[in-house]
């Protein structure tokens, strides 16, 4: 079991790992059968990827599809395994060139030492509208 302090600093890690486009480093600290989720009907990075190929996916449309602007981690609550943690986010449409913003939660599930699932919650209508022409 992994502890709540080790836990955090791994979810710590994968945020500034993101911040420097480290994504090898992110897929690296994965399970083999990790689950990645987004929801969101119409938006365009919506569903539910498997695995660090699944996650990589995630990450290759999310850096085609848009820029991020701001993305701040703020708060961080743990139980048992996972670790939630609010923040906000700007980015911008590349396609559009529209901006979307939210507040958002994200569960990372962490066992041994990787996470094992990660779920995103967040205004995914202000993005879905941001990506519509």
């Amino acid at each position: 079991m992994t502890s709540t302090r080790t836990s955090v600093e791994l979810v710590q890690s994968l945020f500034e790992a993101f911040g420097r486009g480290d994504i090898g480093f992110i897929l690296e600290r994965l399970t083999p059968d990790c689950t990645w989720s987004v929801p969101g009907a119409g938006y365009a990075l919506a569903g539910e990827y498997k695995g660090p190929e699944g996650a990589a996916e995630f990450f290759r449309k999310l850096h085609e599809t848009e820029e991020m602007l701001r993305f701040e981690p703020g708060q961080y609550f743990t139980r048992d395994n996972d670790v939630v943690v609010l923040g906000f986010e700007e980015a911008r449409i590349r396609a559009t060139g529209k901006h979307a913003s939210s507040r958002w939660a994200m569960v990372f599930r962490v066992e041994d030492g990787k996470v094992s699932s990660w779920s995103t919650h967040f205004d995914t209508e202000a993005y879905a509208a941001a990506h519509r022409p």
